[in-house]
């Protein structure tokens, strides 16, 4: 009988052990779970590539998988080559009206860095000031997205512009230095060093913070297979993420040798390139993604209209749990 007691004691003690484990919530263990995260080579992503050096804080097996642009992370993420990613904003709308509902928004993750540079000697002191000139961007992207809505705003019609497109950012920058474009649209670093080699000026009268996206240029999620079976990891990466912003925000040296780690940048252009850019913090903006839902079909890029109808493939649930708050308190 002693034995027996000595038995189930033991056990009682396995099993209490188990449901902390768990964090006393029945959901699986973060403990030791490997996530893989995608992130892109800007000074955005530093604070992604910070996660690998605070992983042990959360337990966490963290793996870096580098990206050159936000659509190659999204189709990782939709085909589970990835569980975590930075994808632009523009992106999670415009599948999910083509019926892709295989990755999930989780937390706004970065704003501003976008910018026009004009060529040295073109004039454009205001929004109109943009009708016949020779403009470079990359269409598709998230700064072509927020470009469309400004001229919608300022009732610019796309034929009143000499729009060409480019598949790459050093491309368009070679075409403002050789007099090819008047205007280049650009994001950092490109932005700075362009300015930097005296290729042309940041050109203030195109704002996109001005436009419903309030200059988002990254928004993290994850896959949708990942978020089924793995949450506590997901929430424990959050976690991590938010942590990684704060210490980047508080100190810039730490941020610019992150990138200098993994880019080619001297000091000087990503200290230029980070003066533009935030973190977006704990909060998660379905009305901005609704409000991209809603552009993309009126200006029929899309079929169907998915305004309001995104459901939950914007999840709110994890970021909330990083945070300790409620879904209504990060859902913007």
């Amino acid at each position: 009988m002693h034995r027996l007691r000595l038995t189930v004691y033991a056990a009682c003690l396995a099993l209490a052990a188990a449901w902390t484990s768990l964090g006393g919530d029945g959901l699986q263990a973060a403990q030791g779970a490997k996530v893989r995260v995608g992130y892109i080579n800007n000074v955005q992503s530093a604070a992604l590539v910070q996660l690998k050096s605070l992983s042990q804080e959360e337990n966490l097996d963290i793996e870096l998988v580098p990206f050159t642009r936000y659509p190659d992370v999204q189709k990782a993420l939709a085909v589970d080559s990835v569980d975590v990613g930075v994808i632009a904003p523009n992106g999670l709308p415009a599948a999910i009206a083509q019926g892709d509902r295989n990755v999930v928004a989780i937390m706004d993750l970065v704003y501003g860095g976008n910018s026009m540079v004009a060529r040295n000697g073109v004039q454009i002191n205001a929004f109109s000031d943009l009708k016949g000139k020779r403009i470079g961007l990359a269409e598709g992207g998230i700064s072509w997205m927020m470009f469309m809505m400004l001229l919608e705003q300022h009732k610019l019609p796309y034929t009143d512009i000499k729009a060409l497109n480019f598949t790459a950012a050093t491309d368009a920058v070679n075409a403002l230095k050789h007099g090819d474009m008047d205007v280049v649209d650009l994001w950092e670093p490109f932005v700075s060093q362009a300015v930097a080699s005296g290729y042309g000026q940041v050109t203030p009268v195109v704002n996109y913070r001005e436009t419903a996206l309030a200059g988002m240029n990254g928004l993290l999620a994850a896959s949708r297979t990942f978020s089924h079976s793995h949450e506590d990891a997901l929430v424990a990466t959050f976690k991590l993420v938010l942590k990684a912003e704060k210490q980047l925000e508080a100190d810039q040296q730490l941020w610019i040798s992150l990138v200098r780690g993994y880019s080619n940048l001297d000091d000087a252009t990503i200290k230029s390139a980070l003066a533009g850019i935030r973190y977006g913090g704990p909060q998660l903006s379905l009305s901005k993604l609704d409000a991209v839902a809603a552009f993309i079909f009126k200006v029929g890029m899309v079929r169907n209209d998915v305004t309001g109808k995104l459901g939950e493939n914007v999840n709110a649930r994890f970021l909330a749990r990083a945070e300790g708050k409620n879904e209504g308190e990060v859902l913007k």
